[in-house]
């Protein structure tokens, strides 16, 4: 069989429900890319009607999509993935296995980001051979299971950190923890670090400022709930 784990990220919607385009949205782009060019490792085998990894893809989020919950903290999704494909279409992946499981990784990753969904622990994708399953057939099967509880810096290009005691400087410098290519962002520009109530951030006296929640701020506590905006870029806290 094959099998990973994926922690997936919250992301955002603007206070009228729709979607907000950012770089979350390229990145999402790029993944697919990726993706469909791995299919053209594949595609000189012999299957019919072949299983793309694409449409893996897309069938796990259609069921992400499909088994969300709404709680008070927000639009919960499950957390645990099973795959299922057939033995013509896991033989046409060989080789490959781990880079087409680091690639659905990120594509849920992207996909989570862009809906504004949490999850009540790490996420596990698992993929398994069901002799039973014709070519291009795939089963999807998805269930909550709660996690330990550890904050994570989730930020809006794809990337996370975990947030210990030890601050995580987020600035343009690259020495910085969390170094972002923009120039209106500071070279040490905030940092943020993990308290006995939760994860806070503190802005590093930067010039344009760091902003939660659309108000500039100089300290303060977050939940999952709040966005926090450097320069062009958004990221939030995960706790799962």
């Amino acid at each position: 069989s094959l099998a990973t784990a994926v922690y997936l990220s919250i992301g955002d919607r603007d206070p009228g429900g729709r979607r907000q385009y950012d770089g979350g949205d390229m990145a999402l782009k790029r993944v697919e890319n990726r993706l469909e060019r791995m299919f053209e490792r594949t595609v000189s085998r012999p299957f019919r009607n072949a299983l793309q990894p694409i449409e893996i893809a897309a069938k796990i989020a259609r069921e992400v999509d499909l088994s969300r919950r709404l709680a008070p903290q927000g639009m919960l999704s499950p957390n645990v993935v099973r795959v299922w494909i057939g033995p013509d279409d896991a033989a046409r992946f060989e080789g490959f296995q781990k880079a087409l499981v680091d690639e659905l990784e990120e594509s849920v990753r992207q996909h989570a980001m862009g809906e504004g969904y949490s999850f009540v622990g790490p996420v596990k994708i698992e993929m398994f051979i069901d002799d039973d399953i014709k070519v291009g057939d795939m089963e999807v099967d998805t269930e909550f299971v709660a996690g330990p509880s550890q904050p994570r810096l989730v930020l809006s290009d794809g990337r996370h950190f975990v947030v210990e005691e030890k601050p995580l400087v987020v600035g343009r410098h690259p020495q910085c923890d969390v170094v972002i290519d923009d120039a209106n962002v500071s070279r040490q520009h905030a940092e943020v670090w993990r308290t006995a109530e939760g994860v806070a951030v503190r802005d590093l006296r930067s010039t344009n400022g760091t902003f939660v929640n659309g108000h500039r701020i100089q300290a303060v506590s977050l939940t999952p709930r709040d966005e926090v905006v450097i320069g062009t870029l958004r990221m939030r806290v995960e706790v799962a």
